[in-house]
């Protein structure tokens, strides 16, 4: 009997995160038979953390290899913590121009695209390596149409290609625009189920069963974009307009809209600790993230962490003018009761009244 391999992996938690770990389970019975996956899914910039913490578990002798999966991390300790416990025997499988420099070094452990002329994401970059395995020839030919057309979806949405690559099928960006509004649907502790869900059915046949729910998403999330751009303000910043709104739901979306209706050079998306940001091109979104909010991404498609609560600083605002006009309020009342025979004029600045006489022509 073979003793069975523990991997560890960790990956990011949106869909590109989930879809690169899900497909080498969906995978498991054909090419890693004796393999146990172990998932641990993490938010942006929370990589190196998480590292420093298990690389001190007594349970990591217990892995063989260890898989990253859309994000790398940013410091230089954690690779040589990498290289020290798990010599050759780990690997990267990240898209991100912010840490391109720190993968190109330990290019050896980090998994490139077979076409450089097409933008990948971390699902595609773990096909990539897999139908190059000696046994994915053991995969139905089935399976893997199946597999490579959710795999394509995953890489359009997380590239942002579903809107700008020209050349992509009308019914390829639809089923990338719906996949990734149904991933989002669910939530975070049922995301791996439902990827996985999606895997093992093949989407045509997922896409049929749930077509009701899918068609209630799109009225939603038109409705969302329609409510929240009406708040959204901008603000100059260098030579640069950027446009600034509140979403916690639909981020990519209305920062696709809000670049589409207003007149910016970047979309920043805020909700209650994060940020996201878009770009039509002008901006290097990633850079800006990097700089200003401890972030990173692509030149077009950014995100990051806040330093406040705009949630926490409304609610506070809002309180202050609560108490504001309740201060107001018993300084009148207090006057009433002090001068009854007072009159509405009586109250009115010398400003006020007189603009109020010249309005309706009295002395």
């Amino acid at each position: 009997m073979s003793i069975k391999r523990h991997i560890k992996i960790f990956s990011h938690n949106d869909l590109d995160g989930f879809g690169a770990p899900v497909l080498l389970q969906t995978l498991q019975p054909y090419l890693f038979k004796n393999v146990e996956f172990d998932l641990t899914t993490i938010s942006a910039g929370r990589l190196d953390q998480e590292l420093s913490y298990w690389f001190k578990q007594p349970t990591l002798s217990q892995y063989s290899d260890v898989y990253i999966a859309d994000m790398t991390p940013d410091s230089e300790y954690s690779f040589q913590l990498l290289e020290q416990h798990f010599s050759n025997h780990w690997m990267i499988f990240d898209h991100h121009e912010t840490e391109a420099d720190l993968r190109r070094k330990y290019h050896e452990n980090c998994i490139s695209p077979i076409n450089e002329n097409i933008n990948p994401s971390a699902t595609s970059l773990v096909w990539d390596w897999v139908s190059q395995n000696v046994n994915f020839s053991n995969v139905p030919t089935k399976k893997q149409n199946e597999l490579k057309f959710l795999v394509e979806l995953i890489r359009a949405y997380d590239t942002w290609d579903w809107v700008n690559d020209p050349k992509l099928p009308a019914e390829t960006k639809q089923a990338a625009d719906e996949f990734n509004q149904l991933f989002w649907f669910y939530p975070l502790n049922s995301s791996q189920d439902f990827v996985a869900s999606v895997f093992n059915t093949g989407w045509n046949v997922y896409r049929q069963q749930n077509n009701l729910l899918i068609n209630t998403l799109n009225g939603r999330r038109k409705r969302y974009l329609d409510s929240h751009l009406k708040s959204a303000t901008t603000f100059k910043f260098d030579d640069y307009t950027l446009g600034i709104v509140y979403a916690s739901d639909y981020k990519s979306e209305i920062a696709h809209e809000f670049l589409q209706t207003h007149d910016i050079d970047a979309a920043l998306v805020i909700d209650n600790h994060r940020i996201s940001l878009r770009s039509n091109g002008r901006l290097d979104v990633a850079k800006f993230a990097e700089e200003h909010f401890n972030g990173g991404g692509h030149s077009d498609s950014a995100g990051g962490l806040l330093e406040l609560n705009p949630i926490l600083e409304g609610e506070k605002v809002v309180i202050q003018d609560i108490l504001h006009n309740l201060e107001l309020s018993k300084k009148l009342k207090k006057q009433e009761e002090n001068e009854p025979n007072a009159t509405f004029a009586d109250n009115l600045d010398p400003e006020t009244a007189a603009k109020l006489a010249q309005l309706f022509g009295n002395d």
